[in-house]
């Protein structure tokens, strides 16, 4: 039995992370190396620095009324408490499922989230829609799952393509 479900990213989507994407690139000299990515997921961070997306909370609340939600994230698994923790903070939504890359994972998120929605498929979850902001990602995804609508998120914005 499969559940109709609509994928939400976080960072982006439900947060802004204008704040901990500045102190990242100052950390690591403006590179996104090694020492980027290690400030960027710093969950001391993420707690402190993100605010929240006004557009994707609405949106999640929104689809929250027609059917399940799961998180599709570039995030690692050490996150996986924080970022359930900011997700039903922000969003007052707890999500049926996260999909989060491995810790030590430091592909493209255009292939790994590709990975991910095809895991969540295995599963029976029913992706309808899917929300991220990198459009190298939707377009992957498009490539691959051509039936998934796709949301790209937009600094005040959306578009659904």
């Amino acid at each position: 039995m499969n559940n109709v479900c609509y994928a939400f990213d976080i960072d982006g989507v439900i947060v802004d992370v204008t704040e901990r994407l500045r102190v990242a690139l100052e950390v690591s000299g403006g590179v996104k190396n090694r020492k980027f990515w290690d400030t960027f997921f710093d969950p001391d961070l993420i707690i402190r620095l993100d605010k929240p997306r006004s557009i994707g909370i609405e949106l999640v609340r929104d689809r929250a009324r027609k059917g399940c939600i799961i998180i599709i994230t570039g995030r690692p698994r050490r996150l996986k408490d924080v970022s359930m923790e900011e997700f039903i903070k922000f969003t007052e939504v707890r999500p049926k499922a996260i999909f989060m890359r491995s810790n030590r994972d430091y592909r493209p998120s255009c292939i790994v989230k590709v990975e991910l929605v095809e895991k969540a498929l295995r599963l029976n979850y029913e992706i309808i829609e899917l929300h991220d902001d990198d459009e190298e990602v939707l377009r992957s995804v498009k490539n691959t799952f051509p039936n998934i609508r796709l949301v790209h998120h937009l600094s005040n914005t959306y578009v659904i393509l």
